[in-house]
């Protein structure tokens, strides 16, 4: 589109392609509503106030109209489905536009995740712009799949218009002991004048003030009202996270005031699929907020233009001359609902559901989940330590957090169901030569079974947990027989399985084959007697070696606010 064919629309002296009439439009510059009409131009907005001609009119009988809604951080591979299903799951919902962090299948895959993430969603209704991984492996704790270098960096923001700059930097103890590769690309980033995400859990005082000084300028990882006001006092955008287990909406929307609101957005982060289809996206967050308190307008703000303005995305985020016709039709709100959505002055989907195709591009990747193990025997599942007591996980409901507890009960006698002392083991994949470490959990409850996923943050080793060696090696062995997966076993048998064939990440299938699928994982998991609501979300963080206290990786058992292994047995 030339300038000079869109200012004669907006002058009105040539008809709108499309003529949105009896619009209450919602103004995040000024806060107020504007009843008038909204005149697009091919994918532009050309002009809102008293326009009378259109090539196309469409009687919006009163309705509020927002901007499309924008996830600030988002992991596409954690929805289990790929980026074109994606899309289709969350357009519906009147999400135009998301920040995505493709580091999950660059920790398997490398630059050909990244580049099949940006290649096969390249055009379709979504705008998708990604953030280069910054920690590539995430740390030395564990085997990864490959390695993102700074090379590998500067390829893919030069390559790349959508690339909006660095990844979450979560080994901020890199950033403070001043990491050389690290800071490499940091440097390489912020002289390109391009974003550097955060993720700081936790970090105050005058570590946090070293971590902003380079350069880092958001984090999702906030728990509590004090930490997001500290952080945005610091020069930081705070994203208010609610995820599918990471849930902070609650703890931290106090902190949100009129003073300080545009430094609030909000992300998803890590959301389940079938929690997408149940509750919603970031529609969600905006219901959740208003209930409360928060003005409906700042809710809508924190979803849109807050996030717009930070990346610098400069076509969205609002309804305005030359702004993207990307918006949101609501019949209230307060109690907010996508009606209708409109990308690209088109209407994609009505009534949480999509009235058009949205298809991605063919293009040859390689897409295994780089599988190099074939299998492994009950023996590999031994505890190799001795003590009189275990050193274990404390795992928790909802959350990603873990805790350290201690039991009375040697590391031989795991596991110890009547205690709820379970085994735990990380099995590598990416090398053919057996990479096995076992240790003990608590907190899932199973009473005879196994659950195991090949999703696991960051370097999405496979991990298992069980009450038995049996059930645990049927189960990581049924995942490499898939390569890549979700399974529950019992008895000896396979009860419930997701085949996850992309990068042992996302399925190919659709979110509602994986949304039921998910529910007969569930349901099976219940069946063993697990107490956790979303059990594999669970699993799949017990080896992230850079949120306290204790995870477990394949090289052994991590003390996360220490950094470095400790011994199970005591």
């Amino acid at each position: 589109m030339k300038i000079e064919e869109i200012i004669p629309v907006a002058l009105g002296k040539v008809p709108a392609d499309v003529l949105l009439t009896n619009c209450k439009i919602v103004n995040v510059f000024t806060g107020n509503i504007e009843e008038g009409n909204i005149a697009l131009y091919r994918k532009r907005i050309a002009g809102v106030g008293d326009y009378r001609s259109g090539k196309k009119v469409i009687d919006l009988e009163g309705n509020y109209v927002v901007p499309g809604l924008i996830d600030a951080h988002v992991h596409i591979e954690s929805s289990m489905v790929d980026p074109v299903e994606f899309a289709r799951t969350i357009l519906p919902r009147g999400t135009t536009t998301i920040i995505a962090d493709p580091h999950e299948i660059a920790n398997v895959i490398g630059t050909t995740g990244i580049e099949y993430m940006l290649q096969y969603t390249e055009g379709i209704p979504l705008n998708i712009y990604m953030m280069i991984p910054s920690c590539v492996p995430t740390t030395k704790m564990e085997t990864s799949g490959s390695e993102i270098t700074s090379i590998d960096t500067i390829a893919l923001v030069t390559k790349y218009p959508r690339v909006l700059g660095l990844g979450e930097v979560m080994n901020y103890p890199g950033v403070i002991n001043t990491d050389r590769d690290l800071m490499t690309k940091i440097e390489i980033i912020r002289h390109l004048y391009k974003k550097i995400d955060g993720h700081a859990p936790g970090l105050s005082g005058k570590s946090l003030n070293a971590y902003a000084s380079a350069f880092i300028r958001t984090d999702h990882e906030c728990t509590n009202e004090s930490e997001a006001l500290e952080k945005i006092s610091r020069g930081m955008q705070v994203l208010i996270r609610e995820g599918s287990v990471a849930r902070n909406l609650d703890d931290l929307i106090d902190a949100v005031t009129a003073q300080n609101e545009r430094f609030f957005s909000f992300c998803t982060d890590d959301r389940h699929p079938d929690d997408i289809v149940k509750d919603g996206h970031i529609d969600n967050m905006v219901r959740r907020a208003i209930s409360k308190g928060i003005d409906p307008i700042i809710a809508i703000r924190m979803a849109t233009i807050n996030s717009a303005q930070f990346y610098g995305l400069r076509s969205m985020g609002a309804i305005a001359p030359s702004y993207k016709a990307d918006m949101v039709v609501t019949e209230s709100l307060e109690n907010f609902f996508p009606k209708i959505v409109i990308k690209d002055s088109k209407i994609i989907a009505r009534d949480g559901k999509l009235t058009t195709d949205v298809v991605g591009n063919n293009i040859e990747q390689k897409l295994d989940g780089n599988f190099k193990i074939t299998k492994i025997e009950e023996d590999d599942l031994t505890i190799l330590s001795n003590g009189n007591q275990t050193r274990s996980i404390r795992v928790f409901n909802d959350s990603i957090v873990t805790s350290e507890e201690i039991f009375d009960i040697p590391p031989a006698k795991v596991p110890d169901v009547k205690n709820d002392l379970l085994k735990i083991a990380v099995v590598s994949r990416y090398s053919a030569e057996k990479s096995v470490f076992a240790g003990a959990v608590t907190g899932f409850g199973i009473k005879n079974g196994a659950i195991a996923t090949s999703v696991g943050h960051d370097s999405h080793n496979m991990s298992v947990v069980g009450t038995n060696d049996l059930d645990m090696v049927l189960a990581i062995n049924e995942i490499l027989n898939m390569k890549g997966g979700i399974v529950v076993s019992s008895n000896g048998h396979i009860i419930a399985k997701l085949p996850l064939s992309i990068g042992g990440l996302m399925s190919s299938l659709t979110t509602e084959e994986v949304v039921k699928k998910i529910k007969e994982l569930k349901e099976a998991a219940r069946s063993i007697g697990c107490i956790i609501n979303d059990p594999f979300m669970v699993l799949s963080f017990v080896q992230l070696a850079v949120i306290p206290k204790l995870r477990i990786t394949n090289f052994g058992l991590v003390d996360v606010t220490k950094g470095n292994f400790v011994n199970i047995g005591i």
